[in-house]
């Protein structure tokens, strides 16, 4: 298969004006990517992912001859179509119609090429009544539509996607995605940059990951994205400490001391996965029938779930000491947001509280294609999702 791109080397250093304690300033250089090498095949959808300054911005901006490289070689074989924000390539004076033509012109196309797409180019858009009025006029949501569009319909032979999937609906993301899925079946070449990664493991062949303008790892998308997660989110907010007990008399006798919350394999919750809640537990007295009640909602306060050992069946008996308590939750249907877990101790179903800690720690789920549509079920769906079937039959006449 033909080589589209081929990046070797590329660095990228910015001089920026530091400030010093004597009121001068000096210039110190700013390191945007350093020595990214790496090569793709004509009709592969390639992602890039890291967090927000790894160098994605900058290295698609190289790609698309926005700037130049510090040092180091791009050679991208065909023409580039880019999408770096809401409007690039658009005039804001000029009309969408003004826009699409002069768009082709750039790509090369001739006008009656142009004309060909147009209407396809409007039908994905939706903006056809708003055509022939100024590009400055268009909500944010149009020129993102019209922009897409235009990339996805002209004759380019690399499409460079910068979060286009950060505005619109889901129903326009779902296009989106489509266009570009089916973009491999031409041969067209797609860089993707997105903090999607849901879209990511679902669109792409191969997966990049940036860090402070490095390679981290190049490879498989659902082996680089988990290695990512697991790195970008740290356990702020997923841990908390409790203040130990005071020792006074007043003390109860079974005090939560820390409690934990990750995914199955320690990094963040992921949406769909398995969940562990980790609780360590102080007993000053022996205790007979104690329970432990774990409860889950979201930030705004709704209720998820609460769940006990002694809806199991499984209350204990401890001897003074120090006890750690793991509640495995399996294949948790919690959609991408924040949630809170409550924590509850007590004996005879309540009679007895020891301590109620409601709000405990907040932790956040991360998204996932758990449906396998290319996009992860969003938060405004509910506060979980049931496995559903969809059968379709012919009623006879």
């Amino acid at each position: 298969m033909s080589t589209a791109i081929r990046a070797e080397g590329l660095s990228k250093v910015y001089k920026i004006k530091a400030p010093q304690p004597n009121g001068s300033t000096r210039l110190i250089e700013k390191h945007a990517l350093r020595d990214v090498s790496f090569e793709l095949s004509e009709g592969e959808v390639f992602g890039i992912i890291g967090r927000n300054g790894a160098g994605k911005s900058t290295l698609l901006k190289i790609l698309s001859r926005i700037t130049v490289p510090t040092c180091g070689r791009v050679t991208v074989y065909g023409s580039v179509a880019s999408l770096l924000e809401v409007g690039t390539g658009m005039h804001p004076e000029m009309t969408g119609r003004e826009n699409i033509f002069l768009n082709g012109a750039l790509l090369g196309m001739t006008k009656s090429d142009i004309v060909k797409q147009f209407d396809k180019i409007l039908e994905f858009a939706g903006v056809a009544e708003y055509i022939d009025t100024p590009i400055k006029r268009y909500s944010t949501g149009m020129k993102l539509r019209l922009a897409f569009a235009v990339a996805a319909h002209l004759s380019a032979d690399v499409m460079i996607v910068d979060e286009v999937l950060a505005v619109g609906d889901a129903e326009f993301q779902a296009r989106c995605l489509s266009v570009m899925r089916d973009g491999m079946k031409t041969g067209r070449t797609t860089l993707f940059v997105s903090h999607n990664m849901a879209a990511v493991e679902n669109l792409c062949s191969r997966v990049m990951w940036l860090d402070q303008g490095s390679i981290v790892r190049t490879g498989k998308p659902e082996v680089v994205v988990r290695e990512y997660l697991g790195d970008a989110i740290t356990a702020a907010g997923m841990t908390r400490e409790f203040a130990p007990l005071s020792g006074d008399g007043h003390d109860p006798p079974v005090h939560f001391s820390r409690a934990t919350v990750t995914g199955a394999d320690g990094s963040a919750p992921v949406q769909g996965d398995d969940l562990l809640i980790s609780l360590e537990l102080d007993v000053r007295n022996q205790v007979r029938g104690l329970q432990i009640l774990v409860a889950l909602s979201t930030l705004e306060g709704n209720p998820v779930c609460s769940i006990s050992n002694g809806d199991y069946r499984a209350e204990w008996d401890l001897q003074p000491g120090r006890y750690q308590v793991t509640v495995h939750l399996s294949s948790v249907r919690l959609m991408p947001q924040a949630h809170k877990v409550s924590l509850r101790s007590f004996v005879n179903w309540g009679a007895e509280v020891f301590e109620d800690w409601p709000d405990a720690l907040t932790f956040h789920v991360l998204g996932r294609d758990v449906l396998g549509s290319g996009i992860s079920l969003l938060a405004d769906r509910g506060v979980t999702w049931i496995p559903a079937r969809f059968e379709l039959s012919i009623l006879a006449g």
